[in-house]
């Protein structure tokens, strides 16, 4: 077997796996066109985009009254046992925590503690990893000084 054609059968074997479609095998590197058939099933993988997994634009609050089912019309908070770990691939979720900026607030009241429980919350409805989408802070009504710490995020795929 000369050079050029175990070049030729080892650059095929290679990108099999690119080029999944189309199937070659060493008798197809004696034909004619083999070069040709290389260079249109590149071409085409080129072409096809791989498709990517649909992402979820419900946004579950893991706060307040929940989230509206749209097709129950009933406001629903999704419920998890306490120290459980879960996992949604793709799914949005928005958290929020309390905090204050008083100066007489404690220290668990304190925007460092509000940040922990936000990750420990995203760990428990994420538990293979997360990113965080966006992130917002809104002053409390209730009492001046106060303001809850939001995280918009979405679970690893």
């Amino acid at each position: 077997m000369n050079t050029a054609k175990l070049l030729c059968i080892t650059g095929l074997l290679l990108c099999s796996n690119a080029f999944g479609a189309c199937d070659f095998d060493t008798d197809d590197a004696d034909s004619p066109d083999f070069m040709n058939r290389i260079i249109d099933c590149e071409q085409q993988s080129k072409a096809k985009p791989r498709a990517k997994k649909p992402i979820s634009t419900a946004t579950t609050e893991l706060y307040g009254d929940g989230t509206v089912d749209p097709v129950s019309g009933m406001a629903e908070r999704p419920v998890a046992a306490p120290g459980s770990m879960n996992h949604s691939p793709g799914k949005s979720f928005a958290a929020r925590q309390s905090y204050s900026l008083r100066p007489n607030a404690k220290f668990e009241e304190s925007v460092t503690i509000a940040i922990q429980r936000l990750h420990i919350e995203m760990a428990h409805y994420c538990a293979q990893g997360w990113a965080v989408e966006k992130q917002w802070t809104e002053a409390s009504r209730q009492r001046e000084g106060d303001f809850y710490l939001h995280y918009s995020f979405r679970c690893a795929d």
